[in-house]
């Protein structure tokens, strides 16, 4: 989602030095006047919350206690995790929480070099970092990463203590193959225990059973802490913390910076006007996507400072599997089309019904219609000439206004067709929630809009939304699990109603 709506869109870069399909860090205000909707952006959802996290430090009057890692530590700031604890316990000690969910020792090392801890002079910083990693880098490069962080904190913050934390258990049982890992990684970690400028715990033991099993109490996923979790890590670690910032009284007055989930923007504009916030960017260092998107040969991943931008490196994967094509059709939109591709839900009837068709899901999950028209602008139909796009998109802007929203799916149109000839099969956006309400209404304003391109010969408009509905109007969870996404059934359903013009396109080709 853009987390700053318009305030922190991209803008194409101006500098000469940049070629002009790049895209510069930090980001700028939107053109005034332009409906966000129609504004094409890239999707930036961890690189925002990097930069409100600089916003909130560089606005408080002091920080005094950093909180580091991966969704493990940023869950801290959750309200069903360990947020009411971090509020009343760590705020009052001018804490600020840096760290980002689902980030890898390398995304850590991004952040450092890319300003994080510019003007700050903490005095102990907590950090635990590393189980990202275990899938993709082996232990000793894990720990690579974490001792490559923890010199990047010794030389940009050397008055700082360093809380290292070993990384929490994985696997139900301590023999696992993750549970060894993690203990292989740890191992080395603990030796930066220098007596002075670090210390090093472990407190991996307490979040288990007495047999070093999993606790679902504790643990409920096998990766994050329950409330009681979070109270246990407090305890075990608040001897170090209020050694280096010793306690002080939860004021219930205080303007504190609030747990994350998603209040953070809001503290931040109502303590800085934009001009302040452009001023705090301007000192960051820029750069500009394309980034890389693999280190140099030889250079492990853990240890090579890269940004924690999912979605572009799913944008560059999109991009290498269209040079496979040729493609006859392709899929566009959001998280709804996407799904056309796992084996529990689309892809069963992606290959009974169009398995004699060469297809491709160009959808990203959680894109906006802003993201869909950055893509196309910057390669995603490069060297495609589909004879048909399918096209849904406009459920995740939900809440704007369908004037833009119609507005930028409009601009999508018109970019597919200055780079194809495809014809166009334009979807009215899906009903979405159990009952007809509110959100129903603004769909159907949408729909009503995106309805009159079918005046365009080259576009085709369907709303088959009602073939997912109740005749009362009611959703079920039979046919969209989770009210938005369809089920196998869901899309058996989709399937039949865009039958006719599968076989227009695709006459004899297509199995029924």
């Amino acid at each position: 989602m853009l987390r700053y709506l318009p305030a922190l869109l991209f803008l194409l870069a101006l500098s000469p030095a940049t070629r002009a399909d790049d895209v510069v860090f930090p980001p700028q205000p939107i053109p005034a006047g332009t409906s966000i909707d129609a504004f094409p952006a890239p999707r930036i959802d961890q690189l925002n919350q990097f930069l409100d996290h600089v916003h909130q430090a560089r606005l408080m009057p002091q920080v005094d206690l950093i909180f580091d890692g991966d969704s493990i530590t940023d869950f801290w700031q959750a309200g069903d995790r360990g947020g009411p604890l971090f509020y009343k316990l760590y705020s009052p000690r001018h804490t600020v929480d840096f760290a980002i969910s689902g980030d890898r020792t390398e995304n850590v090392l991004w952040r450092l070099a890319h300003g994080e801890l510019d003007t700050l002079h903490p005095k102990l910083i907590m950090l635990m970092i590393g189980t990202n990693n275990m899938g993709p880098s082996t232990a000793p490069e894990i720990a690579d990463g974490v001792t490559k962080i923890v010199q990047a904190y010794r030389t940009q913050v050397p008055d700082a203590h360093i809380l290292l934390l070993g990384i929490f258990p994985r696997d139900p049982g301590p023999g696992d193959p993750l549970r060894v890992k993690v203990k292989a990684v740890n191992d080395v970690i603990s030796k930066l225990d220098d007596g002075a400028h670090i210390t090093y715990l472990d407190i991996g033991d307490k979040l288990l059973r007495p047999d070093g099993t999993m606790d679902p109490a504790i643990l409920p996923d096998g990766v994050h802490p329950s409330p009681k979790g979070y109270q246990i890590w407090a305890d075990a670690v608040q001897p170090v913390i209020d050694k280096y910032c010793p306690p002080v009284a939860f004021d219930p007055a205080a303007n504190y910076p609030p747990p994350e989930d998603g209040q953070l923007p809001g503290w931040v504009a109502q303590h800085a006007t934009p001009e302040q916030l452009a001023k705090i960017d301007a000192t960051l260092p820029t750069m500009s996507w394309p980034f890389p998107m693999t280190p140099p040969a030889g250079t492990p991943t853990a240890i090579f400072p890269m940004p924690h931008s999912d979605w572009f490196y799913r944008f560059a994967s999109d991009q290498q599997r269209e040079k496979q094509g040729p493609y006859d059709f392709v899929l566009d939109g959001d998280s709804i089309t996407d799904n056309w591709q796992p084996d529990d839900r689309g892809m069963p009837v992606w290959k009974q019904r169009w398995a004699n068709i060469k297809v491709l899901d160009n959808a990203i999950g959680g894109d906006q219609v802003p993201h869909v028209l950055w893509r196309v602008q910057h390669g995603d139909f490069d060297g495609l000439n589909p004879k048909l796009i399918m096209l849904m998109i406009g459920t995740n802007d939900c809440g704007r206004d369908p004037k833009g929203i119609a507005q930028g799916i409009r601009e999508i149109l018109d970019e597919y067709e200055k780079r194809t000839t495809a014809h166009i099969l334009l979807l009215g956006v899906f009903p979405r929630d159990p009952k007809p309400d509110g959100t129903r209404d603004w769909i159907k304003n949408i729909n009503a809009i995106i309805s009159t391109y079918s005046s365009d010969p080259r576009v085709t408009y369907m709303d088959i939304g009602d073939k997912f509905l109740q005749p009362d109007g009611t959703l079920t969870p039979e046919i969209m699990p989770d009210f938005l996404h369809p089920s196998t059934k869901g899309y058996v359903i989709w399937a039949d109603a865009i039958q006719p013009v599968i076989d227009k396109y695709f006459p004899g080709a297509a199995a029924k």
